[in-house]
């Protein structure tokens, strides 16, 4: 039996993640959902049903999280100027995540500074004493957790968005 790893050790863990992203790290993040309901395409026979015409999304929920970003790559010269790719992977407390019952998934927008980042990838990335209780194989389940969320993500046009921001 394990001695540490518990609840308690686990709340302890979490209690300080909080304090950390919310009171001395302070990087804020507009993480937007798109609404499918309201999502129209220009094509009607299109097979798949992807939205060719118009995203729109649900009102953005700001969030805490660690960034990293990646360098600034110039891409292909097309007859708008010269493209830029840049990568950057924010990590989001999951109890933060649960509080506000946001689930990431791929194609989701996060706005940071100005910038849109559209998330590419969504990965666990930290398990508290390296276990994780939900998972069914664990030795035993009063042990251990998931603490993180990781979104790999690209920035991405916000023309492309049809993201405005309301005036202040």
């Amino acid at each position: 039996m394990a001695l540490f790893g518990r609840q308690r050790d686990i709340n302890f863990v979490i209690g300080v993640n909080h304090e950390l992203l919310d009171n001395i790290i302070e990087q804020q993040v507009d993480y937007y959902k798109p609404y499918l309901q309201d999502t129209k395409s220009k094509d009607t026979a299109n097979l798949y049903g992807e939205a060719s015409a118009q995203k729109t999304y649900h009102q953005p929920v700001r969030l805490t999280c660690l960034i990293d970003y990646q360098e600034k790559i110039p891409g292909e010269d097309d007859q708008f100027g010269i493209d830029i790719t840049r990568a950057a992977v924010f990590n989001f407390l999951k109890p933060k995540l649960e509080e506000v019952v946001l689930v990431p998934e791929l194609a989701d927008i996060i706005e940071y500074r100005g910038q849109y980042f559209e998330v590419n990838d969504v990965g666990e990335g930290s398990f508290f004493m390296g276990k994780d209780r939900s998972y069914s194989k664990s030795v035993d389940k009063d042990f251990g957790r998931s603490l993180s969320i990781v979104c790999t993500c690209n920035l991405t046009r916000s023309t492309r968005l049809q993201i405005t921001k309301g005036r202040l």
